[in-house]
C-alpha cells in the first residue's frame, strides 16, 4: 500500500469539505486586494521621487559626473568650521545627511510607514502562500485500491480482499481505519466494480456522472457556522462594510472642513484675510503670520512665560514694542511672533528648551503659511482680478529673510541694506563694516573681481578659509543678467484702450559665476527648513500700489533660463486699466536670496475707445495687412466694419471679466471667501476706510503719483498707446505708494 489508514482522507471528505477548499484561497484573495492598490501607488510615487531626484541633479546640456562634483563640493566643503557660520552649516548638513538609519526611519514615517506595512503584509501573504501548497481533494478510486487504470475484475477484487483484510471493522479495531474503510475503500470498490459507476467516473470524474460547479468565497472556514452565517462573519460585516467606511467618511469630511490649500487650516486663512492691508510693512509681516491658527492652538507651557518675556526685551527693535495692541493678543500669538524673529535673528540655537521644540514646529511650518499668505494677498479686489501689490512684495521681502536668517531691521525701505551681504558666509553686524565701506550690497560685492574681494576681505580681518567660503557662496548665488519687458495688447499692435487683455512679454536669462547649479543648494545654517529656489513675477501700477498680475515661474521655466542659450520668453496677461498714463513696474523677485531681483519700469498710455482711437487701430491694422492682401480684399474688409458705439459698452457684465488674472491656481470659492472676510465689517474695522477707493469694481482708485512717476511721464511723449521700457538697476526695488500704517487687531480667538 502506498499510503497509512491515519494519512488517508476519505471520499465524504472530498465531497463535503468545500469551505475548506475555498478557505486556502483567503491568503490569494488578500494579496490581489492589497496588490491593486498598492503596485500603481507605490510606482506613482517612485516615479515623483526620480522626477525631483532628477530635477535636483540633472544638468542639462553639461556633464553628469561635474554635475555630481560640483553638488558634492557645495555640500561638503567648509574651510572655516571652527567659525559661527562655520558651525552652524556642519550642524545644518549633518541634519540633512541622509544616512542609512534616517532612511530606514523614513520608510516608518508618514505616508510610507502605511505603504511599508503595506508591502510587508503582502511579503509575509506571498511567502506563506508558496510554502502551503493548494492541494485539491479528488475522488481516485484506482489510487485508493493501488490499481493501474484500467484494471480487470479478478484484479479489483483481489486488491479489495487484501485492503479489507487489513482495514476491515473486524479486522482492525483502530476507529480511523473504519473510517477510512467505509469512506475510501468500500466506495472505490462500488465504483470499479458497477458498470454505471465505473463509466460516469472514467467519463465526468466522478461516479454519479457530470456533477454541478458550486461557486464559493475564498474565507475561512472559521467565519462559518454550520447552521448559517456565524457570529464572526456578521461582525466582520457589520464593522469592515459599513462602520469603518463610514468613520473614513466622516474622517474626511471633517479634514476639508477644517483643511484649506496648502494643508492650512481654514481658520488661519480668515485670520489672514482680517490681517492683511492694502500696506502691509516688511516688519509687520512677522505679526501678521503669528494670528495662524496652528500657532494659536499651540499649548502656553509653564515656564514658558519669562523666556518669552525675555525674547520681548530682546526683539524690541525688530517689531514696535510701544504698540499696546501687540500686548494685547494671545500668549501663543506673542510666542509665535518673538519666535519668528528670532528665527531671523539666527538666535534659535540659543532658546531655552521650553521654547525648543516649538521653534523647531513653527520653522518646519512657516513655509507653507507664507506660501498660503502670498495666495490671499494675490486674490482679487475688483472684477478686473486686480489686488494689492505691496503685501505681496513685503512678504517675498520676508521670506528671503527667514530662509536665510537676516534681521529684518537689516533692510531698508526699497533697499537691500546690509541684508544681501549678511547672507554670506562668515558676515555678522559685528565685522560688516569693515566691508560695507566699499561695498554696501551684494550687487557691488559681485562686481568685484576674486582678487580685489580677496583683498577687500582680507583687511576687513576675514581669515583666508572664511574668504574661501564666501567665493564658493557666491558662485552659486544667481544673478538676473537679462530682464526685459514689453507691454502691448499683441505683437503688432501697441495701442492699449480701456478693457482691453493687455500681456506684459518678458525676457529673462539668469546666470551664475560657478555654472548652472544643478539643484545643488549650499546649506541653510540657521533655517531647518529645506528650501528650494522659487521665482516669481509682478506687475504692478507703481503709483496707485495695484498688483495687476502676478505669476509664479516653474521649474522647467528657471532651468530655460538659466542654462539656455537664449532668454527665457514669459508672457503675463492682465485686464487694462482706465485711460491715463501709467506707470507700470514689472519685478523679478526671488524667494531665497536677497539682492538679486530685478525690476523694470514700462510707461503704458491708455486711451479710452472713442471712435477716433477705434479708427486709428483699424487703419494700423488694415496697412499692416496690406502687405499680404490684395487691395480689394482690403478695401471689403473696411465697409464690412461698423464704426464703435459706446452703448456697446453696456452689453458688458460682471461674468464677462475673469475672476482671477493674478496667474494663481485658487478657485472661486476661496476668493470669494477671503473677499468676503475682509468686507466683513465685525472682522476689520478700517477695511473700508484704508480700501474704499480702491475696492471700487468699475474704475481705478485716484492715483497718487508718485515723484519718481512724474519724472518719468515728463521725460517721455505722450505718444498714444507707446510702452515705453526703462531699465532699473537688478538691486533696485519696486516703488509703491506712500506706505499706511495699518491698525492692528487686537486679539484673534
Amino acid at each position: 500500500m502506498r499510503r497509512d489508514a491515519n494519512a488517508e482522507q476519505g471520499f465524504g471528505d472530498a465531497q463535503e469539505d468545500v469551505t475548506d477548499a475555498e478557505g486556502a484561497l483567503f491568503p490569494i484573495f488578500v494579496v490581489s486586494m492589497l496588490g491593486t492598490f498598492l503596485i500603481p501607488a507605490t510606482i506613482a510615487r517612485l516615479a515623483s521621487a526620480a522626477t525631483k531626484t532628477e530635477r535636483g541633479s540633472g544638468e542639462g546640456k553639461g556633464d553628469a559626473a561635474s554635475s555630481k562634483k560640483q553638488t558634492q563640493t557645495i555640500s561638503t566643503e567648509i574651510s572655516d568650521v571652527e567659525s559661527e557660520w562655520g558651525k552652524a552649516a556642519m550642524a545644518s548638513m549633518k541634519r540633512r545627511k541622509m544616512t542609512t538609519g534616517r532612511r530606514v526611519g523614513g520608510l516608518f514615517r508618514g505616508t510610507n510607514l502605511w505603504y511599508t506595512l503595506g508591502w510587508i503584509v503582502m511579503i509575509a501573504l506571498s511567502v506563506y502562500i508558496t510554502r502551503t501548497p493548494l492541494q485539491e481533494k479528488r475522488f481516485d478510486p484506482y489510487d485508493i485500491l493501488d490499481l493501474r487504470v484500467g484494471a480487470s475484475t479478478k484484479e479489483i477484487k483481489s486488491a479489495y480482499r487484501k485492503l479489507s483484510l487489513k482495514y476491515h471493522p473486524d479486522k482492525n479495531p483502530d476507529p480511523a481505519a473504519a473510517v477510512y474503510f467505509a469512506e475510501s475503500i468500500a466506495p472505490a470498490y462500488k465504483t470499479l466494480t458497477d458498470d454505471v459507476a465505473r463509466e460516469n467516473y472514467e467519463k465526468y470524474g466522478h461516479p454519479d456522472g457530470k456533477q454541478s460547479t458550486k461557486l464559493g468565497i475564498a474565507l475561512p472556514e472559521q467565519l462559518f457556522g454550520k447552521g448559517g452565517m456565524a457570529p464572526v462573519m456578521l461582525i466582520v460585516l457589520v464593522v469592515g462594510g459599513i462602520m469603518l467606511p463610514l468613520f473614513i467618511a466622516m474622517c474626511s469630511i471633517r479634514k476639508m472642513n477644517k483643511f484649506g490649500g496648502n494643508n492650512v487650516l481654514k481658520q488661519t486663512q480668515v485670520n489672514y484675510a482680517r490681517m492683511l492691508k492694502p500696506v502691509l510693512a516688511l516688519s509687520k509681516v512677522p505679526e501678521t503670520l503669528a494670528v495662524a491658527h496652528e500657532f494659536i492652538e499651540t499649548p502656553f507651557l509653564d515656564g514658558q512665560d519669562a523666556a518669552v518675556s525675555q525674547l520681548l526685551k530682546d526683539y524690541k527693535n525688530e517689531y514696535e514694542s510701544k504698540d499696546q495692541k501687540l500686548m494685547k493678543r494671545l500668549p501663543t500669538i506673542i510666542k509665535a511672533h518673538m519666535l519668528i524673529l528670532t528665527q531671523t535673528s539666527r538666535r534659535a540655537a540659543s532658546l531655552p528648551p521650553v521654547l525648543s521644540a516649538d521653534a523647531k514646529k513653527l520653522v518646519l511650518t512657516l513655509p507653507r503659511l507664507i506660501e498660503e499668505l502670498l495666495k490671499i494677498a494675490a486674490m482679487p479686489i475688483n472684477r478686473a482680478g486686480h489686488s494689492y501689490a505691496r503685501p505681496q512684495i513685503s512678504v517675498m521681502e520676508f521670506y528671503q529673510c527667514f530662509t536665510q536668517g537676516v534681521p529684518l531691521s537689516s533692510r531698508k525701505r526699497d533697499e537691500d541694506g546690509n541684508a544681501s551681504l549678511l547672507q554670506l558666509p562668515h558676515f555678522s553686524t559685528e565685522n560688516l563694516n569693515g566691508v560695507a565701506k566699499k561695498c554696501k550690497s551684494l550687487h557691488a560685492l559681485m562686481k568685484l573681481s576674486s582678487e580685489d574681494r580677496k583683498k577687500l576681505l582680507i583687511g576687513a580681518r576675514f581669515s583666508e578659509a572664511a574668504t574661501k567660503d564666501v567665493e564658493r557662496q557666491l558662485a552659486v548665488i544667481p544673478r538676473v543678467t537679462t530682464f526685459e519687458a514689453k507691454i502691448s495688447v499683441d505683437d503688432d499692435d501697441d495701442t492699449i484702450m480701456e478693457g482691453d487683455f493687455v500681456t506684459a512679454k518678458l525676457k529673462i536669462k539668469i546666470g551664475r559665476s560657478g555654472g548652472p547649479l544643478g539643484g545643488a543648494l549650499p546649506p541653510l545654517p540657521f533655517c531647518a527648513a529645506d528650501r528650494t529656489e522659487g521665482w516669481r513675477v509682478f506687475v504692478y501700477d507703481q503709483s496707485t500700489n495695484t498688483l495687476l498680475a502676478s505669476s509664479t515661474l516653474k521649474q522647467r521655466d528657471v532651468e530655460k533660463a538659466e542654462r539656455g542659450d537664449e532668454p527665457l520668453d514669459l508672457s503675463v496677461q492682465f485686464v487694462g486699466l482706465p485711460s491715463g498714463m501709467y506707470n507700470v513696474g514689472v519685478s523679478l523677485m526671488s524667494d531665497y536670496w536677497i539682492g538679486v531681483d530685478a525690476k523694470v519700469s514700462c510707461m503704458m498710455k491708455v486711451l479710452k475707445p472713442t471712435a477716433t482711437n477705434v479708427a486709428a487701430r483699424e487703419a494700423k491694422s488694415a496697412s499692416r495687412s496690406d502687405v499680404t492682401k490684395p487691395n480689394a480684399e482690403v478695401e471689403e474688409e473696411e465697409s464690412s466694419e461698423s464704426d464703435y458705439s459706446d452703448d456697446d459698452e453696456d452689453d458688458y457684465s460682471d461674468e464677462d471679466y475673469p475672476s482671477d488674472e493674478t496667474g494663481t491656481s485658487e478657485s472661486d470659492d476661496e476668493a470669494r471667501a477671503r473677499i468676503d472676510a475682509m468686507r466683513r465689517p465685525e472682522q476689520t474695522k478700517n477695511t473700508v476706510k484704508e480700501g474704499a477707493t480702491a475696492a471700487k469694481p468699475a474704475s481705478v482708485p485716484q492715483r497718487k503719483t508718485s515723484t519718481f512717476g512724474q519724472k518719468a511721464a515728463a521725460a517721455r511723449p505722450s505718444i498714444p498707446g507707446q510702452a515705453v521700457v526703462q531699465q532699473t538697476p537688478a538691486t533696485e526695488k519696486p516703488v509703491v505708494a506712500e506706505e499706511v500704517k495699518p491698525d492692528t487687531v487686537d486679539n484673534v480667538d
